[in-house]
């Protein structure tokens, strides 16, 4: 009778499970340790504000491009569809005036692409990201699916939304 006999091989095995188990929860510890970083986030939490006052319409309702004071691009609270006449009067405008109208304290950048065209942007909003002069800078992308429709023609398209806030450190 070999009662009580210790083999190393089991020992063995029992180690390489022991720090498989230790490792795989120190690695979702991590996992959840960074998104909830990432949702605390400053920028990222602006991020999220901006990207859905875009959904909204423009206050007030109906008034002219330069005298909107709060911007948005979907036609009306009840249809939350894009509104192509909005998109192109914001074309002209710069990225200060876009941070103003959207109450953000960051500089933001928006590309709207159809999704029949994926590659090229077919409206650039507040124009292009302005480089640090310190090279260090924070970036947050979202990219949001919408649609728009042109009431001239009656015609509605998918098109992405790809909104860019950032931060100079």
């Amino acid at each position: 009778m070999m009662k009580g006999q210790y083999f190393s091989f089991d020992a063995i095995i029992a180690s390489v499970i022991f720090v498989m188990a230790l490792v795989a929860l120190l690695s979702y510890w991590h996992s959840v340790k960074s998104y909830l970083d990432y949702q605390n986030d400053d920028l990222s939490r602006e991020t999220i504000r901006v990207s859905n006052l875009l959904f909204t319409p423009p206050s007030p309702s109906g008034a002219a491009c330069d005298s909107i004071n709060r911007f948005g691009m979907s036609i009306s609270w009840d249809d939350r569809r894009l509104d192509p006449a909005i998109i192109d009067c914001a074309s002209g405008k710069d990225q200060k005036w876009l941070q103003e109208k959207l109450g953000s304290a960051y500089p933001l950048v928006i590309n709207i692409t159809e999704f029949s065209q994926p590659g090229s942007p077919v409206v650039t909003l507040g124009g292009s990201i302005q480089p640090s002069t310190s090279g260090k800078m924070d970036i947050v992308k979202i990219r949001r699916s919408a649609t728009i429709y042109n009431a001239s023609s009656g015609e509605a398209y998918p098109a992405y939304i790809d909104m860019v806030l950032y931060n100079y450190k």
